[in-house]
């Protein structure tokens, strides 16, 4: 019987057969326009807040700055040396570092599909037939889906635990690896752990169900765990000799930026947390039992922590959201891959399911996402802040320096380098003074918690006036009609640091204030 006579043509009347989408679907063509679009989506966008910020810190660290002393960041170090080298890169080719990130985080792209895609077929888990469409899934996931989060945190460490992902599945099944395979994996998982210790949730829930299905112990000493555990050790290690100011700021990560969450119930109604949800229930409903495969209980075990860390993190940010997403795409694409690609004799009823979800849910779901995560936002001329670079660029000198009072991050960044300018102040923005002064005013925590929180402020704005009299900033972009950014305002330090300044103008609720003319 061939594949075609036993398609839902003759089962449900359906105008083209399986052979022809399973066809269309695994065609080469189609993951060259995926990457073509990801290109342009990048070329005509601009790198957001997060990662802007994390290309300065880079830039700082190579020109010699004492990380956590002359800039204060709260990730570990891993979250921004690892630009470092597009960082290097791009000095070396006189070109801006965006276009060397983005294009550094696209050969990693290509890595771990190529490392994911080489443990799976020497494994013998996907056929040559079912490759094709596996890697169209993966690229739409991986590289096109992203949009603005691109380069993101989270987009790197889906990136980096994708191969580790691909040798739970090979362990499940027996399978004989290689041992540089599972090295290079190991490796890369230990450098997504490195970046931020949540993602070991993203590796446990499929860790578990590999030990379950082995009934051993023993894939906990296989060489991809021995090298996880070795890199996190080294990176602890080198964190104590390296960058020992590190330890200085996390007590007040763990006091401010950890408590700084969103309620439950608005988490649960981010949308990339439902679109998480709905397909993973997709998956379960449509294939049921099917989804003990580990070709399908993996990545969707992974999602699942993903969504973990989503919660635990608490924010409700897009970026956040993303990994999830991602590995519960690549779920369902391995749980349709058999359907398109395995042996007929069965198939007709599978293929009736695995239609009313990609209709009803999975294609709505591919068509929608992209937008949800920014891939299209370069084509509107997104601005975080409307007109600000132009206010910004009116008021200011040639390469102005600039400095923030603001709770956010997003206010200075990506604007400083969209308008060719040097951030002057230590921190990317007055967050940490303006959430432990709320926490205080909340009357949150016991009398050492509310002493180090009044520690916090006062570090904070003496920080600033220090870096305001150093530095002498052009601009100082203010937030409008925020209490937080009011009382920071009156605060002595903060004061004296403005009292030489003056409102020029303002954009979106952002006021641009320069020297006052002497």
């Amino acid at each position: 019987m061939s594949l075609t006579a036993a398609t839902p043509q003759h089962a449900a009347g359906a105008p083209i057969s399986l052979g022809d989408i399973s066809g269309a679907l695994s065609s080469r063509w189609i993951a060259a326009a995926l990457t073509i679009g990801a290109v342009a989506s990048q070329a005509f966008s601009h790198q957001n807040g997060d990662n802007s910020w994390l290309f300065t810190v880079a830039e700082k660290t190579l020109d010699g700055a004492t990380p956590y002393v002359d800039f204060i960041e709260s990730n570990p170090p891993v979250a921004y040396l690892m630009y470092a080298p597009a960082v290097w890169v791009a000095r070396l080719a006189h070109i801006p570092v965006e276009p060397a990130a983005v294009a550094s985080i696209f050969l990693l792209a290509c890595l771990s599909l190529w490392l994911t895609a080489r443990v799976l077929l020497r494994a013998g888990l996907v056929s040559k037939s079912e490759s094709g469409f596996l890697l169209n899934a993966g690229v739409f996931a991986l590289v096109f889906l992203p949009g603005f989060s691109f380069a993101e945190r989270e987009h790197n460490a889906c990136l980096l635990v994708m191969p580790a992902l691909a040798l739970y599945v090979a362990r499940c099944e027996s399978a004989k690896l290689a041992l540089g395979d599972a090295i290079a994996a190991g490796l890369m998982a230990g450098v997504a752990l490195a970046i931020k210790p949540y993602y070991a949730l993203a590796l446990a829930a499929p860790l578990l169900f590999l030990l379950a299905r082995r009934r051993s112990l023993a894939p906990v000493l296989a060489p991809e765990q021995l090298t996880i555990a070795a890199a996190v050790a080294v990176n602890v290690a080198a964190i104590a000799v390296f960058t020992p100011a590190y330890f200085d700021i996390a007590p007040a990560t763990f006091d401010v930026y950890l408590p700084m969450k969103e309620p439950l119930s608005d988490l649960l109604r981010e949308v990339w947390f439902m679109l998480n949800a709905a397909l993973l229930a997709t998956l379960g409903l449509t294939f049921g039992r099917a989804c003990r495969a580990p070709k399908i209980a993996v990545p969707a075990l992974a999602s699942l922590g993903f969504m973990g860390t989503f919660l635990i993190q608490g924010k409700g940010w897009v970026n956040h959201g993303l990994p999830g997403v991602e590995l519960a795409f690549l779920a369902v694409a391995a749980a349709i891959a058999p359907v398109l690609y395995g042996e007929p004799d069965g198939l007709a009823e599978r293929w009736l399911k695995v239609r009313r979800a990609v209709m009803f849910v999975f294609a709505p779901l591919m068509v929608g996402a992209p937008i949800l995560f920014g891939v299209f936002l370069g084509a509107t001329g997104f601005e975080e802040y409307k007109g600000l670079t132009a206010a910004v660029l009116r008021a200011a000198p040639a390469h102005p320096k600039i400095i923030a009072i603001s709770p956010r991050l997003d206010v200075g960044h990506p604007l400083t380098r969209r308008v060719g300018g040097e951030w002057v102040g230590r921190p990317n923005a007055l967050w940490l003074m303006m959430f432990s002064q709320m926490f205080l005013d909340a009357n949150w925590g016991d009398a050492a918690k509310k002493e180090r929180l009044r520690s916090y402020v006062a570090r904070d704005a003496r920080g600033f006036r220090e870096d305001v009299e150093k530095s002498h900033p052009d601009i100082v972009l203010v937030v409008e009609k925020d209490k937080r950014v009011e009382a920071a305002m009156r605060n002595p330090d903060i004061a004296v640091a403005m009292d030489g300044y003056a409102l020029a103008e303002s954009a979106d609720g952002i006021g641009v204030w320069t020297r006052k003319p002497r």
